[in-house]
């Protein structure tokens, strides 16, 4: 996936901050990222509106504690005039961590954590904003894309069907995601949940986060879903989230039980919690009897994961690229066969009904 160069036309950045030392701290970095220049400030929700109206920025960046409207009400209007890629720059965890995850779930790309001093250095930061600035500007030609072929889904390009290698009941779904997978997660989890059956989540978030993403999820499914923790037994009606931090989720099972395992290890992808660690661990333990759905997201974490799960026999999906907001990582496993299917999101819940015999409930009249 290309990104932005010195010598193509710049990325336009707007900033909008209320703080004069963050607006010239961002200015700062932006401008010395090779194909990227800001074009604005803004210091409320109000001057942020106006600016992108005037200046038509590719990429915005949002702080969500602004003085009088709060940053979600801007996000929301911006998303729902022209879908821009929203960036959002967010104090470390703690109450707001509640708003960076709402924000997500109505369309931001991602988010990035200020400075604080002491865990998150300036350092870091430096090097988080323009990582995900890329992930940005990958995402606006994903948008650009989808606009083009003016909201026509492409049809699923499903791998010639292979024979049945289950010899019993699907047992676990196992979903990965990255970059753009809140939403995407939330979707099919919500079209999954009248199934009853186990689920593992692999989203790549920093600690603090992933606690609040379970309890958001349980609130739109209905399911019982919580932060995975070391020993959990997965049971149907249940969901886990791995959480964030240096340790990655495997799926073991232990005397019959489906059962979480936190461990240590070096990362993998560029990620722990990664998905191909998760991914791995169902195909050893569970074969045939799983199966495994990668979303949205930057990079190859997953690809080698699926891979492993298609040859032990579990159905695979990816989703397709027109509706990812980043097609990195299912790209990356089409591009390896690991995928017996490509979906567009909105249909996953019932493909994967479809495939273990199950009848998905659909739309009623």
């Amino acid at each position: 996936m290309s990104m932005p160069t010195a010598s193509a036309a710049p990325v336009k950045v707007l900033v909008v901050d209320d703080s004069i030392l963050m607006q010239k701290l961002m200015t700062q970095i932006i401008d010395s990222a090779p194909g990227f220049k800001v074009i604005g400030v803004a210091g409320s929700a109000e001057e942020g509106w106006d600016a992108i109206q005037e200046l038509r920025p590719d990429v915005v960046t949002l702080d969500l504690e602004l003085p009088g409207r709060h940053g979600l009400k801007l996000l929301a209007r911006v998303l729902k005039q022209d879908p821009l890629p929203v960036l959002i720059v967010s104090a470390f965890g703690g109450p707001g961590a509640d708003n960076t995850i709402q924000a997500l779930e109505l369309g931001a790309i991602d988010f990035i954590e200020k400075p604080d001093g002491t865990t998150h250095t300036l350092e870091g930061f430096m090097k988080h904003l323009v990582a995900a600035l890329q992930r940005a500007a990958a995402s606006r030609k994903m948008i650009a894309a989808a606009r083009q072929m003016a909201q026509v889904a492409a049809p699923a390009r499903p791998a010639p069907p292979k024979e049945p290698a289950r010899g019993g009941k699907t047992s676990l779904i196992a979903i990965g995601a990255s970059t753009g997978g809140v939403p995407a997660v939330q979707t099919v989890m919500r079209d999954l949940a009248h199934l009853r059956l186990p689920i593992a989540v692999v989203q790549h978030m920093p600690p603090g986060y992933t606690a609040k993403f379970a309890a958001r999820l349980a609130a739109a499914t209905g399911l019982d879903v919580h932060e995975a923790v070391d020993g959990d037994r997965l049971r149907p009606g249940t969901a886990v989230v791995a959480p964030g931090g240096l340790r990655h989720l495997e799926i073991e099972e232990r005397r019959g039980e489906l059962v979480c395992a936190l461990k240590e290890g070096p990362l993998v992808c560029g990620h722990a919690p990664s998905v191909d660690v998760m991914f791995h661990s169902v195909a050893k333990s569970l074969g045939a009897h799983a199966v495994g759905i990668l979303l949205t997201g930057m990079g190859r974490d997953g690809a080698d994961g699926l891979l492993a799960m298609r040859k032990a026999g579990a159905e695979t999906l990816i989703q397709s690229g027109e509706t990812c907001v980043v097609n990195g990582m299912p790209k990356a496993a089409f591009e390896i066969g690991a995928a017996d299917r490509v979906v567009p999101l909105s249909q996953i819940g019932a493909a994967v009904g479809q495939l273990i015999g199950e009848r998905p409930n659909l739309r009623s009249a």
